[in-house]
């Protein structure tokens, strides 16, 4: 059986994004909104003030990268690393949009049960 080797540098990003992460959620409020002029300071573009981005947004995102390169990193393969941060994302955004019944959460494990079958069947 061949040893398989784990990456460091999925373990680096895992708590890169971590930190970043518990950084977003102890120094801004969910309603924040970052305008491109407050992230590019140097670009001017006439419609920056209609562009903004909801730090909800820049939440999932880290947190995605963070459960992935975690899970990555813990069971040596990135479709389960995909599985395990999509459904996490999905069912916070469930839980966001007040999707909060029972049967969701099951139709939710469902799917992803399947899919981690379809990807597991594959090797």
């Amino acid at each position: 059986m061949r040893h398989q080797k784990r990456p460091l540098l999925l373990l680096i990003i895992g708590i890169f994004s971590l930190l970043a992460l518990a950084g977003l959620i102890y120094f801004f409020p969910p309603d924040t909104a970052f305008t491109l002029s407050q992230i590019l300071p140097n670009l001017s573009f006439p419609l920056e003030k209609f562009i903004q981005v909801s730090i909800i947004i820049l939440f999932f995102l880290l947190l995605a990268i963070f459960l992935f390169s975690l899970c990555s990193y813990a069971f040596k393969s990135k479709a389960h690393g995909v599985l395990i941060a999509s459904f996490s994302v999905i069912y916070f955004l469930f839980r966001l949009n007040h999707l909060t019944n029972p049967f969701f959460l099951i139709l939710l494990i469902a799917l992803f049960v399947t899919l981690e079958l379809f990807v597991s069947n594959k090797k």
